[in-house]
């Protein structure tokens, strides 16, 4: 392992653990944004104190501690986030940000490697 820097699935590893009261954990994560319909992008977001989740049901957050294929059904709108290589991530003020994991450059300030 280089210092300083950490390989993209250990840092998901390190995004779908939870602590003792089974919630994520918290983490940092920066990555660039990008937008291949609009062909816009390149720009650097940093969130800090973001945890995973995979949406909202009846306006309850969802937190993915592994849920069954049942509890995933009930969301309006299934997010595929395997398929799209795709995370939610959940926002210090309450929003939902999706990145994809290909455009993540750090994770607990260490530089992503693949």
């Amino acid at each position: 392992m280089i210092q300083g820097y950490i390989q993209l699935s250990k840092a998901l590893q390190l995004m779908d653990m939870v602590d003792e009261n089974n919630k994520p954990v918290k983490f940092q994560v920066k990555f660039v944004t990008a937008n291949r319909k609009l062909k816009t992008g390149g720009e650097i977001i940093e969130i800090v104190d973001g945890r995973k989740c995979i949406g909202k049901r009846n306006g309850e957050m969802v937190f993915d501690t592994r849920p069954s294929k049942t509890d995933v059904s009930t969301i309006s709108r299934p997010p595929n986030h395997t398929a799209n290589s795709t995370r939610n991530i959940l926002l210090p003020n309450g929003g939902i940000r999706k990145i994809h994991i290909r455009l993540i450059i750090e994770f607990n300030n260490q530089k992503i490697f693949f």
